[in-house]
């Protein structure tokens, strides 16, 4: 279904669902031209200005999807996408339930993300990406990028709560959100995790993450306490485990 189509008047149904209504053949026509990556330069921002100021539905969808279409060059683009960002932040709660709807379909979700840190406070960002990643599981999917960028994003909400909502993703199919989770989990510094990564280094077969998990016990200072058997068969040249269990870079001859 397109974008038009959950606002079209012979499609009343859908038009309630969303509170919106048709738009208007001008808004169409400037919502067209806004999703356009090839439109001149020179258009664009008299576009980005007339969607901007339509208070619609419609136009707030559109607006949102503009995230979605990557213009050359990417300066411009990144320019361009800024200025709608603070245009729809300023906008503050009254958006959110779109923001959450776009969080819910989009595939990348950073601008989304970076215009919802505007709107909300610390915790209540934090718990809405802790909700969006809930939703989502372990297993294969064609595109994981959602989920690796929800859990990117936790790794700036060290506690409990994150580390929390990441350590499952330790045992994702996709390498890359594993790789990612570990990143988070350390970054979170949730005590929960520790038996977590010890297991994933113990069991995973990427040497990208098992380099990441060293790496992160040796920053971090966790000792690896009732599997220093394993863990000591398994370290590389280079790592050794000190009289408190933490693993240690073995210093250079």
């Amino acid at each position: 279904m397109g974008l038009f189509d959950l606002f079209r008047k012979k499609d009343k149904p859908a038009a309630e669902a969303t509170g919106g209504s048709a738009p208007s053949r001008g808004l169409e026509k400037n919502i067209k031209k806004l999703l356009n990556k090839y439109l001149q330069p020179e258009e664009r921002w008299g576009v980005v200005q007339a969607v901007l100021a339509d208070p619609s539905e419609a136009a707030t969808a559109a607006l949102l999807q503009r995230f979605t279409i990557y213009i050359e060059p990417s300066a411009a683009d990144n320019e361009e996408k800024e200025y709608i960002a603070d245009a729809l932040a300023s906008r503050g709660a009254a958006i959110l339930p779109q923001i959450k709807q776009a969080l819910r379909s989009q595939e990348s979700i950073s601008w989304l993300v970076r215009i919802a840190s505007r709107i909300l406070s610390r915790d209540e960002l934090r718990d809405l990406l802790i909700e969006l990643l809930g939703e989502l599981d372990t297993e294969y999917e064609r595109n994981p990028e959602r989920k690796i960028q929800l859990i990117m994003a936790l790794a700036d909400f060290p506690g409990d709560e994150a580390t929390g909502a990441v350590i499952r993703f330790l045992e994702d199919v996709h390498e890359t959100a594993r790789f990612q989770a570990v990143a988070t989990a350390f970054a979170c510094r949730g005590e929960a995790a520790r038996e977590p990564l010890i297991r994933l280094f113990l069991q995973d077969d990427s040497m990208r993450i098992k380099n990441a998990v060293l790496d992160g016990f040796v920053e971090t200072g966790w000792p690896v306490t009732g599997h220093r058997g394993e863990v000591e068969k398994a370290l590389p040249k280079g790592y050794v485990i000190d009289r408190a269990g933490v693993i240690r870079r073995r210093p250079k001859a």
